[in-house]
């Protein structure tokens, strides 16, 4: 009985994940219908080419050494901003800079390590975003004025990472007074990373979209968790999982001058 109330409790941050990401990318299809009835009529005049500005957040999981599953995480904070460059309705180029905290405890208490970790990230990584349908209402040879609603996409990049880890014996939280593990290596550290994901761009006039993403990141290092191979006995390099939503602006210019009346 106890074990299975315990198995019950690992899972909770899984199911926490699971749920934001339903909600996230939930297609809201009664929003998006009301929404389309108000813009019926309503036409766009900036074109789905150039600069577009992200600001994001959300949470953070990851898969280590210490964590080998979702559900012994603590999800971590994320945010973002970085800025897209739309070549056309279908393809753009992304930069973001990424805050992320990682962490995870061993819930096992048998466990040969029985420790737990906390992780901070910096992630710098450019993507080549790619839209699965037209920006724009219509198909075939008749393409509209009017944006899309919803436009789901997909985004593959590459970058680096700049972090740090602290690992602490998995019965007490990480303050000034916790006893604390020797680092693994010199920190801060660096590491390669490949963000792949995807998400849905919500349209809501030609300055705002939202967008909620969920993307995964493959590292090219195993301390994100201060475990390393030898500690561990080898292993797959650790990753992490960030679910969250971006705000996307799109600079509107407007020429005053030309506008005048005369």
């Amino acid at each position: 009985m106890l074990l299975n109330l315990s198995d019950d409790m690992n899972r909770k941050p899984y199911y926490l994940l699971l749920l934001l990401s339903l909600l996230l990318l939930n297609p809201w299809d009664a929003l998006a219908q009301q929404y389309r009835f108000k813009r019926n009529s309503k036409q766009s005049n900036v074109l789905e080419r150039g600069w577009v500005i992200l600001v994001g957040g959300g949470v953070a999981a990851v898969r280590s050494d210490i964590c080998g599953s979702w559900g012994c995480n603590d999800l971590g904070p994320n945010a973002s901003v970085g800025g897209l460059y739309k070549f056309s309705p279908y393809v753009g180029i992304s930069g973001t800079i990424d805050y992320v905290k990682l962490g995870a405890v061993e819930k096992d208490p048998n466990a040969p390590l029985n420790l737990a970790f906390e992780s901070e990230v910096i992630e710098v990584s450019g993507s080549l975003v790619i839209n699965l349908l037209d920006s724009y209402a219509g198909s075939g040879n008749y393409r509209s004025k009017r944006k899309r609603f919803a436009v789901p996409y997909f985004r593959i990049g590459v970058g680096g990472l700049y972090y740090t880890a602290t690992s602490f014996p998995a019965n007490g939280n990480l303050d000034d007074t916790q006893s604390t593990y020797d680092p693994e290596q010199d920190y801060p550290a660096f590491a390669a990373v490949v963000p792949v994901g995807g998400g849905i761009r919500f349209y809501i006039n030609d300055e705002f979209s939202i967008a909620p993403e969920i993307a995964y990141r493959v590292t090219s290092t195993d301390f994100l968790d201060n475990i390393g191979p030898i500690t561990s006995g080898g292993g797959r390099r650790d990753e992490y999982a960030v679910v969250a939503v971006k705000l996307q602006y799109t600079p509107v210019l407007k020429n005053k001058l030309f506008s005048k009346k005369p």
